[in-house]
């Protein structure tokens, strides 16, 4: 991992919680000078209102929640603070000289920040430095003498700009930079990360361009379909039953198959968002289950954190564990049905625009954790058991919204008459699978190595029994 630097603070720091309340005080006295300012062109009311709103609320809710790992989160709001900066300079009808002091100094601010948050430069120092330069302006005895004629014609404008400012200055104190990376440390968030993946950037320029070219994991998807004859994987079905494995079966195979491969074919588990290519930090897969096996019976969906060391007998534990958790809820309730419920009492034109501000939200990564933890559509991969209906596979498509690459479904039992070795006609049994596979994130030939690692697991479950002797790791 490229060995840049990076910051932190804690929440116990008081220039934290300094921030998160001049942003707030900046926030409300906001509201306050723009009451009755009157009609303002589109852009005027962007510049002026909404990027320094977005950032106050952004500073209030992400530097304490982030603080701790996520610190180069704070670049958003200093940069949209200092085009207002910028903007406000061009029209305050001071001089020339300090109109280009002031423009100059805003610039310095921008560029001082995120070349230090974004790891470029290994000390805070000269971005509290130039964003501590405006406090000199004070020396200055035209600039008092505007400063108290403005003060008195918009206090409360003259109070949100100085807590603002306020605010960047605080979240420089409070950050603090991390002991350099060394080899065999666990991997650190480097800006450009979102909070469920890391960015990949070692990949030729096509593959990140072809995100932009095929926007939509529906226009991007790929459709396999295979099949594997089950006499050993029914052998070792029914050896992990004796064992005490009461309802082992099909589906845990799939998916222990499926986390082993990853630890072999790690880019299996990137995702796209927002146009870019990231490595998922967890392996996640989602089910739809159902309390009983009729019509009538209640569906939802389920999530499961698998770990890449995890043995067929460890996925069968943690996949029961949690379907039994949510059998046992009344009328099969999960947090993500009672998110779905709230959602369908919110007037159809009102739903429309919450659901287009939470597919922007996703797009820049700044989705809460709690919706992504709750939502089945930011997984891994989702499986299906068509088997269970008693019908084939199907070829189930992905979703755009979330960052699911991989649909995996799996059909009844046939039966197939061949001849064997010795020349006789004899029936044997198979399973049909198929996978739907989002091509962005990574080229054919490795998704055709995965696949038929994947079935060779399946065709061999025993290996599945043991831990694998190693991890790979994604490309940097």
């Amino acid at each position: 991992m490229k060995n840049i630097t990076t910051y932190y603070s804690s929440r116990k720091n008081v220039f934290v919680w300094l921030a998160v309340l001049s942003s707030l005080v900046s926030f409300v006295t906001r509201f306050i000078a723009f009451g009755g300012a009157g009609s303002e062109g589109f852009w005027v009311m962007v510049v002026r209102m909404i990027f320094p709103l977005a950032a106050n609320l952004f500073i209030a809710i992400r530097l304490p929640w982030r603080c701790g790992e996520m610190y180069y989160v704070t670049v958003g709001p200093a940069v949209l603070l200092a085009i207002y900066f910028f903007a406000r300079v061009c029209v305050l009808g001071i001089s020339v000289a300090m109109t280009i002091t002031c423009l100059l100094l805003c610039v310095l601010q921008l560029g001082s920040f995120y070349w230090t948050y974004t790891g470029r430069l290994n000390s805070q120092v000269p971005a509290f430095i130039v964003w501590a330069l405006p406090a000199l302006f004070v020396m200055d005895p035209a600039f008092i003498r505007y400063f108290l004629w403005y003060w008195r014609k918009a206090p409360s404008m003259i109070l949100t700009d100085l807590c603002a400012w306020f605010s960047v200055l605080c979240i420089i104190l409070a950050s603090k930079r991390m002991a350099p990376w060394q080899e065999g440390d666990p991997y650190r968030r480097r800006y450009g990360d979102r909070m469920e993946g890391r960015r990949v950037y070692d990949i030729v320029p096509m593959s990140k361009l072809t995100a932009y070219f095929m926007p939509t994991r529906i226009g991007s998807s790929n459709y396999v379909k295979d099949s594997i004859e089950i006499s050993n994987v029914e052998r070792y079905i029914h050896e992990k039953r004796r064992q005490g494995l009461k309802h082992f079966g099909l589906t845990h195979l799939f998916l222990a198959s499926y986390v082993r491969c990853l630890t072999e074919y790690p880019a299996l588990n990137r995702f796209i968002a927002g146009q870019k290519i990231y490595h998922r930090f967890e392996i996640v897969c989602s089910m739809v289950i159902k309390k009983e096996m009729n019509s009538a019976s209640p569906d939802t969906t389920i999530k499961v954190k698998f770990a890449p060391t995890d043995t067929a007998a460890d996925v069968y534990e943690k996949f029961n564990a949690k379907v039994q958790a949510v059998k046992e809820t009344q009328a099969l309730d999960t947090g993500f049905d009672k998110i779905t419920a709230l959602f369908d009492k919110i007037p159809s034109l009102v739903l429309s625009l919450v659901i287009w501000l939470l597919r922007m939200m996703d797009y820049f990564g700044l989705l809460p954790v709690e919706i992504q933890e709750l939502s089945p559509f930011h997984a891994s991969m989702f499986i299906t058991s068509m088997g269970s209906l008693g019908i084939p596979p199907i070829y189930h498509h992905l979703y755009d919204f979330g960052t699911m690459p991989g649909f995996c479904s799996f059909g009844a039992k046939r039966t197939e008459k061949q001849y064997n070795a010795q020349g006789d006609l004899v029936s044997r049994k198979y399973i049909d699978f198929t996978w739907v596979t989002d091509e962005r994130i990574c080229d054919g030939f490795y998704y055709a190595a995965a696949l038929k690692k994947i079935k060779s697991y399946l065709l061999h479950p025993e290996l599945l029994d043991v831990p694998p002797e190693t991890v790979k790791a994604d490309v940097d």
